[in-house]
């Protein structure tokens, strides 16, 4: 039976009509996607509010300080701390629920995060109008406290490296592989750990050791994804949903991985990625743009690991460093993946390859606890979620 030319006509019409309508559905769903897993938001919402530097007296002045703890430098941004503030006194604790588990057996890198947060108590005690006087383990019966910063009131002394909390981000983006570090910065961030005698910094800088050490560091992260327990530790803090960034205002997030906006935009709006493909995503970052672009390593070491106070004393230079690379414009990045399985050995009492590999590096007598590497990074960083000063409160 023929069919009518204005049939045909009209079905070729409500082809083309569903064919648009569909269109501007699968249109409408990515850009509802694109919105609901922040795309066009990195960096912003409740999340990132504490990165705002507050000049109005949103806190009272020594609750600034804290203020600034909850920005410093951390493990996986777990931000393993608590804070009991008094007139007086300010006690700083470790909180256990945010250790990172068989990643971290002897909690070295909580200790070192720890340390980072006192740090920054220092330099904004100066900058709030105090007089701070560190005490390490003050409370016998409180383990977990781990210092007490003692407070009197003075006149604010500007400190040199108190502006830069607000703008200090790791950076894990491309270094300029053709930009060397002048000598001169190399000497300036030795300078800042001379204060702290059981700290020792070494330098990595030659193409030799570069090469040694990046090595080192991939074949640790290859380890680190082969070991399940490892693997989770690791991926219970890569957050996948912007909803759980915006409301734990923790953990890894794709944002911070300086990858591009198109990669970001990509990585947020497809389904989560399986344990497996995260880990893959990391060893192929860490091979192919964080140890292929580092112009230099650096390697903070302690007399005794085992005594957390060492650890977290590590913690403060690494976040002064960190504070004048940021002054400098460079980039900086821990790479820790070789203490990490180093730990895991000892932890398990197996062989101590990547034990000894490290050993190596560091003078004798000493403990090597912490590698980061440094360069200029060809784009800004973006911002990791930060908690509530009223959600570290004891």
């Amino acid at each position: 039976m023929n069919v009518k030319l204005e049939d045909k006509l009209s079905r070729r019409n409500f082809l083309k009509k569903t064919g648009a309508f569909l269109i501007v559905m699968i249109w409408g769903g990515s850009i509802w996607r694109a919105v609901d897993q922040g795309v066009f938001q990195a960096g912003r919402g409740s999340a990132f509010e504490p990165w705002e530097k507050q000049d109005n007296g949103a806190f009272p002045d020594q609750l600034k300080l804290i203020q600034a703890a909850v920005l410093a430098s951390n493990p996986h941004n777990t931000q393993p701390w608590l804070f009991k503030v008094t007139d007086d006194y300010i006690d700083i604790y470790a909180d256990e629920s945010r250790h990172l588990g068989a990643f971290d057996p002897f909690k070295r890198e909580m200790f070192i995060g720890l340390g980072c947060a006192i740090e920054n108590m220092m330099q904004a005690a100066a900058e709030n109008g105090f007089s701070a006087r560190l005490q390490y383990t003050p409370l016998s019966m409180e383990p977990l406290c781990i210092a007490r910063v003692h407070l009197e009131q003075a006149y604010v002394t500007p400190a040199p490296l108190f502006s830069y909390i607000f703008h200090r981000h790791t950076n894990r983006g491309v270094y300029d592989g053709d930009r060397p570090i002048p000598a001169q910065l190399y000497q300036e961030m030795e300078h800042l750990t001379l204060e702290e005698k059981n700290v020792d910094l070494r330098w990595f800088s030659s193409t030799e050791d570069k090469k040694k050490i990046s090595d080192l560091i991939v074949q640790s992260t290859e380890a680190i994804i082969a070991d399940e327990e490892m693997s989770i530790a690791s991926n219970r803090w890569f957050k996948d949903s912007w909803q759980d960034v915006q409301q734990s205002r923790d953990g890894i997030t794709l944002d911070a991985q300086g990858e591009s906006f198109f990669i970001r935009a990509i990585g947020k709006m497809l389904p989560p990625l399986s344990r497996e493909r995260n880990d893959q995503f990391w060893l192929n970052a860490t091979r192919d743009r964080h140890t292929a672009t580092a112009a230099a390593y650096g390697l903070l070491s302690v007399r005794n690991a085992a005594v957390p106070q060492q650890p977290v004393r590590a913690g403060r230079v690494w976040q002064r460093i960190h504070l004048f690379g940021t002054k400098e414009g460079l980039g900086m990045h821990p790479l820790n993946q070789l203490n990490e399985m180093s730990d895991r050995e000892q932890a398990l009492k197996k062989t101590s390859f990547f034990h000894a590999e490290r050993s190596k590096l560091t003078p004798p007598g000493w403990d090597g606890i912490f590698l980061f590497r440094l360069g200029y990074p060809l784009k800004t960083p973006l911002p990791s979620p930060r908690r509530a000063v009223e959600d570290v409160m004891m």
